[in-house]
């Protein structure tokens, strides 16, 4: 595969977002208008597959981004998260700092390039986390694979609306050392439109602390086994991407229900940027 990632996009990245702290990240509202995910939650999985395509082929780092999250999580497509890493790559070389984190992770998993924690935490470095460098780079790889790993089971089984929009972010502490993980803050939640019998209120449709705790375990065991003694013992602040983007609104239209598929529906090597084989030729 040919490699999309240089040294030169890294540095320019690192002027971007270094200064702008880990939290400052596409908001869902952003994301949530991008005629992708318009598509995909309509159900027109054509149109959004065609979108990525175009967006690619014209260098938009949203519309690589969320081709990478349609590959990942099987929306409108088969999931393939090797495809998935080389989309979100082609993001992050465009300036997209969520897209850099994906990246991180994947390179973490060694899913879609050979596994390094060292590799993912300097890449996730440059993405604002840690910027004071308190951690080695293999630490904080570690990390912010967990984390990314964490985001994707709280997007697939947060129920839709979890969350108040634009109420804050979900910080957590994590130890690379301990596995200690300190819960910093979450969104407000929404609460079910119905209030239970006897009380002026309705409940939270989630526990967000219990649900945080689970993912994060889950997500501990999922990932590569790391090095006991490149760990340091000390913990670093990470934010959790849980933009439930395609999910918003209700059930994401055709998760591999009725044909839609990477070999079906490829996207086009329109582009030197991407192999042709990118969608699983």
């Amino acid at each position: 595969m040919q490699r999309l990632m240089n040294t030169g996009w890294i540095a320019g990245l690192a002027v971007m977002v270094l200064g702008a702290g880990v939290t400052a990240l596409v908001s869902a509202a952003s994301l949530s208008a991008h005629p992708v995910v318009v598509a995909a939650r309509k159900g027109d999985c054509d149109s959004a597959i065609d979108l990525v395509k175009d967006g690619v082929a014209s260098n938009d780092n949203q519309a690589a981004f969320l081709g990478g999250r349609m590959l990942d999580e099987g929306v409108c497509v088969q999931r393939n998260s090797a495809a998935a890493a080389q989309f979100f790559e082609r993001a992050a070389q465009l300036g997209d700092q969520n897209a850099s984190l994906e990246y991180a992770a994947k390179i973490g998993l060694g899913e879609g390039s050979e596994q390094s924690y060292e590799r993912a935490g300097e890449i996730c470095r440059t993405a604002g986390f840690d910027p004071q460098a308190r951690l080695s780079a293999y630490s904080l790889g570690y990390a912010c694979t967990v984390r990314g790993v964490a985001g994707r089971i709280l997007r697939e089984t947060l129920p839709a609306g979890a969350f108040r929009p634009g109420s804050g972010a979900m910080l957590v502490e994590f130890n690379p050392a301990s596995s200690q993980l300190r819960i910093r803050a979450t969104p407000e939640v929404a609460r079910e439109s119905q209030a239970v019998v006897g009380s002026n209120f309705a409940p939270h449709r989630v526990d967000a602390r219990r649900a945080i705790e689970d993912a994060w375990h889950k997500a501990l065991d999922a990932v590569p086994k790391p090095e006991a003694a490149r760990l340091e013992d000390r913990a670093t602040e990470l934010s959790l991407d849980v933009d439930i983007t395609f999910e918003a609104g209700g059930k994401v239209a055709d998760r591999n229900e009725g044909g839609h598929s990477p070999y079906l529906l490829p996207f086009p090597a329109k582009t030197t940027t991407l192999p042709p084989s990118s969608m699983g030729h």
